[in-house]
């Protein structure tokens, strides 16, 4: 059985008031879907630019603590050295202290600004103050149940990253 809804206008004012209404309802709703669209593919792009934003070789500088305005360079130690990190497209890493080598694999996340270290590996041997410090503070994030290191990171200006190892405190690096 069909149903036909007849739509009867008394005078041509009303029909063409429907009618506006009508394609006034239509460009709403198209520039709805459009700014959804939109959103969704800068939120992809977004998270694209973060991804390939992270590759490459990072130098750590400093050592921030945002609760007491502390900075931490290399030259604050007798025995710096200078660590590097690089972050390759298949999610593998690769770095180096003066004395020590680490590598392992990575994941991030744009949605929640998550760096994760799955797996990581080195041998601390002799390592200077510096190069304590760095392994100290990456292990301030280490979750015994799924054995792997969660930092929250932000990147500034494209050659500025920023590793959070607490909510206040982050090492930065430098893009090399």
């Amino acid at each position: 059985m069909s149903r036909y809804i007849i739509k009867v206008y008394g005078t041509k004012e009303e029909e063409t008031h429907h009618i506006i209404v009508e394609s006034k309802l239509k460009i709403m709703k198209n520039i709805f879907l459009f700014l959804i669209l939109a959103f969704i593919s800068c939120n992809e792009d977004d998270r694209k630019y973060q991804e390939t934003n992270i590759l490459g070789t990072w130098k750590l500088i400093s050592f921030v603590n945002e609760s007491n305005g502390s900075i931490l360079v290399a030259n604050d130690f007798s025995n710096s050295n200078e660590i590097t990190i690089s972050f390759n497209q298949k999610l593998d890493f690769t770095g180096n202290t003066v004395r020590n080598n680490f590598f392992g694999k990575y994941s991030i996340s744009e949605r929640e600004k998550l760096l994760t270290f799955i797996d990581f590996s080195t041998s601390e041997v002799n390592e200077t103050e510096w190069g304590n410090l760095f392994y100290e503070s990456l292990n301030l994030n280490y979750n015994q149940q799924t054995k792997n290191w969660k930092n929250t990171y932000e990147i500034k200006q494209e050659n500025i990253l920023k590793v959070f190892y607490s909510e206040r405190e982050y090492m930065t690096f430098e893009k090399q």
